[in-house]
């Protein structure tokens, strides 16, 4: 079981870094025609903090699990 918890940790490692670098195509919602720019910019920031929270989260479990003795 200790052997899964720590594949476990590096698995949810690799996603935190993948999510970070991922995040430019990830974050900008898709633009309508009428789209107000300030609720535009108001969504990308909310899916950047999202994203960021996620990563984090996941990178901090992850090192719990992998390197936990």
């Amino acid at each position: 079981m200790k052997n899964y918890k720590k594949i476990l940790g590096y698995i949810l490692i690799l996603v935190a870094v993948l999510i970070l670098v991922r995040l430019p195509n990830m974050v900008y919602p898709i633009a309508d025609d009428g789209t107000d720019s300030y609720l535009y910019i108001l969504e990308a920031v909310l899916n950047i903090a999202r994203y960021v929270v996620l990563s984090i989260f996941s990178f901090v479990l992850g090192i719990k699990l992998a390197f936990k003795n």
